[in-house]
């Protein structure tokens, strides 16, 4: 984890994943990146100085943001930070910026929505986790100490999910976590039979190996509300979840467990995520 990214409207969610992302860079003596995703021309810092003063509006607000991230580049004063402005979608500006300055975690705050926005609208974290290929952390509140040292992992447990698993793993290793394994299982006739999903997680448990370790099968008549009771019951603060196996028709007919997930917990979501590796 060299380099962590923080997009940024200055609100006070974002302010909570700021600082979080302070504490995790510390830690980590990491690169902290603060992106403002602005209102203006996505060309703005193409454009030449006589066609920018033609933009007030947009000077403005770069001004303006400019300032607040100094503000912050001050506040945590002693990190090696970066800051951007850049006009365009926060989604797809994120998304850009991840790539091209290989990020290796996407730190966002969220207000969390609800109803039919979830799933046809969805907050800028949400579309920043359908658009990205890297783990994102959401955080809905501040955070006293950011220590993982008891995490939970929601899965199916079939085999395509242990590479993410594993990423997750490489990502909270440094915490010495306590691993709980959950599969939810709803009301649904064509869930599996309980001695397969013991099975499956089984294989998993082993690659928890040197940290504590304890799987469960739960009940629920939704799979992330099922997450949220379990995750609060075994006293989880990072609950993680693969996001890498996604199909578009299949979130907008069913929603997204995932997205569901970071819009209603209190706890904070890692969602796993990365680019594959592609054959030389």
């Amino acid at each position: 984890m060299k380099s962590i990214l923080v997009p940024t409207d200055f609100s006070a969610c974002a302010s909570f994943a700021a600082d979080a992302a302070a504490r995790l860079a510390r830690r980590f003596q990491a690169r902290l990146h603060l992106l403002a995703c602005l209102d203006i021309p996505e060309n703005w810092d193409a454009l030449p100085p006589a066609e920018q003063a033609k933009l007030p509006e947009a000077g403005q607000r770069v001004h303006n943001a400019r300032v607040l991230l100094d503000d912050l580049r001050q506040q945590f004063e002693g990190l090696n930070i970066s800051t951007a402005c850049r006009g365009g979608a926060v989604a797809r500006e994120t998304a850009r910026y991840a790539k091209a300055h290989d990020i290796g975690l996407i730190v966002m705050g969220s207000h969390g929505t609800s109803g039919k926005s979830e799933y046809f609208i969805g907050s800028n974290t949400q579309k920043t986790v359908r658009e990205v290929h890297c783990p994102v952390l959401v955080i809905k509140e501040p955070l006293e100490d950011v220590n993982f040292d008891k995490v939970a992992f929601a899965s199916n447990f079939y085999e395509s999910e242990k590479e993410p698993f594993l990423h997750f793993k490489e990502l909270v290793k440094h915490f010495a976590p306590e691993f709980h394994l959950v599969e939810i299982h709803t009301s649904s006739l064509f869930g599996p039979p309980y001695i397969v999903g013991h099975e499956a997680m089984g294989e998993f448990r082993a690659l928890c190996a040197p940290f504590r370790c304890k799987t469960y099968i739960h009940r629920n008549f939704s799979i992330e509300r099922g997450i949220r009771a379990f995750a609060e019951e075994v006293g989880a603060r990072l609950i993680g979840i693969s996001n890498h196996n996604r199909h578009p028709l299949k979130r907008m007919l069913a929603g997204s467990n995932v997205e569901a997930l970071i819009n209603h917990s209190s706890i904070p979501v890692l969602s796993i995520d990365y680019e594959e590796a592609t054959a030389p």
